[in-house]
């Protein structure tokens, strides 16, 4: 028995390993609108989706509803975490930015759910962030020229995660 479970302990951290291994390979993927707020963090919104996300000190973390003001005195409004589109967002953004949006349902997004709490309260924890890293590398598949393929991919990739005792569900 002792080894069965040393067996599962070598297979968990080397399925997490390879994860975070592809993570880190992965191109960055950022928002194309960027703001900064006045405390100085960094503000960005995800052209597809809306998302917003702040980031302090190389931390990335879904930025909470409600009306924040950026540098330049303008505000981003945001609502159950996404972003209210602005002037200077639609402008960024033009037409030529592709709709890639992963259906409601998506595995990704459960996992974010799941391990950051519906109400973002685990935001912060290193489960979180990769797991936002996943959903965003499944959106940046779908604007890719076999977009089936590694859609169905990054599922299994966001199913393969939910076993991973490293993504645990959020407290």
């Amino acid at each position: 028995m002792p080894f069965a479970h040393r067996s599962r302990s070598v297979l968990a951290l080397s399925c997490l390993s390879g994860l975070v291994a592809w993570l880190c390979a992965a191109p960055a993927i950022g928002a194309d609108w960027r703001g900064r707020l006045q405390d100085g963090s960094d503000v960005e919104v995800d052209p597809s989706t809306h998302r917003a996300w702040r980031t302090e000190n190389g931390h990335r973390a879904p930025l909470w509803d409600g009306t924040h003001r950026l540098e330049d005195g303008s505000v981003v409004i945001v609502r159950d975490g996404t972003a209210v589109p602005n002037q200077d967002m639609i402008q960024t953004w033009g037409p030529r930015t592709p709709r890639a949006v992963l259906p409601d349902s998506s595995p990704c997004y459960e996992l974010v759910d799941r391990v950051c709490g519906k109400d973002f309260r685990c935001s912060t924890s290193e489960p979180c962030r990769l797991a936002n890293e996943l959903v965003d590398l499944a959106k940046e598949a779908l604007r890719g020229d076999s977009a089936t393929r590694t859609q169905d991919t990054s599922a299994d990739q966001c199913r393969e995660a939910m076993g991973n005792a490293f993504f645990k569900p959020c407290e």
